[in-house]
């Protein structure tokens, strides 16, 4: 899926990846390579702002490993920016290009709505809350005015949450031999202190019948809960 409209404004990255059956790197060796040498390049292009690196909450999930970039300017990354980074180690962490031993989902996202009840740090929450959906044809627009009328302001009244920021897919791409489905409409929940979230996302109580409804007619849904393992590239949170 890529969106050839002139691209703009801030936005987000998801890269879900995993070590694929004949990589001959480790995690903790991509993950040195994450954090030492292509994040602080990423961030050099100023199309990059944060990065950080999440565990599934859930072990049996099957997206384990996720990297969230934070965009200042999808213009930037529509201009190739990022694409210009070498995938390789000038360090010789490993031989050749890295995504001859990784799997990955990349996925790129236009900036929608922020909402939030006080002023929070720009810094990842420690544990986010990441709901994909893809609505019937024609149930765009009541989607989004469920989470502006009633969604946001449940999520914000369960315990530990700070901040829900919304997204439409711009691009994605994979090299997995079984490619994951298009879901066009992303929502970050942040949490905090205090919450009392699980291995898995729970509907939130009580159901109610714009959500029942909704939730009927939505083609397909994908939600997790991931814990952050660090920030990377010297970047927020180190």
């Amino acid at each position: 899926m890529y969106d050839p409209k002139p691209w703009s404004g801030p936005g987000v990255f998801l890269n879900f990846f995993k070590l694929n059956d004949s990589s001959k790197i480790s995690l903790d060796t991509l993950e040195k390579w994450f954090d030492e040498e292509y994040v602080p390049e990423l961030l050099a292009t100023g199309a990059i702002k944060f990065a950080w690196l999440y565990k599934a909450a859930n072990p049996s999930y099957d997206k384990q490993h996720l990297a969230v970039y934070k965009v200042s300017d999808l213009a930037l990354v529509q201009a190739g920016k990022v694409q210009e980074i070498p995938r390789s180690s000038k360090n010789g962490l490993f031989d050749g290009d890295v995504d001859a031993s990784i799997e990955f989902d990349t996925r790129i996202f236009s900036f929608v709505q922020k909402f939030e009840t006080s002023k929070q740090d720009e810094d990842s929450a420690d544990i986010i809350m990441l709901a994909l959906m893809q609505p019937a044809p024609g149930g765009e627009a009541d989607l989004d005015s469920w989470y502006r009328d009633e969604h946001n302001q449940q999520m914000s009244e369960q315990l530990g949450w700070k901040r829900t920021t919304r997204f439409n897919l711009l691009f994605q791409h994979s090299n997995a031999s079984k490619k994951s489905e298009e879901l066009a409409f992303l929502a970050i929940h942040e949490f905090g202190e205090g919450n009392k979230l699980g291995k898995d996302v729970e509907p939130l109580q009580p159901i109610s019948d714009w959500t029942k409804k909704l939730m009927s007619s939505v083609k397909a849904i994908d939600a997790a809960i991931y814990h952050k393992v660090k920030a990377l590239g010297n970047g927020a949170g180190n």
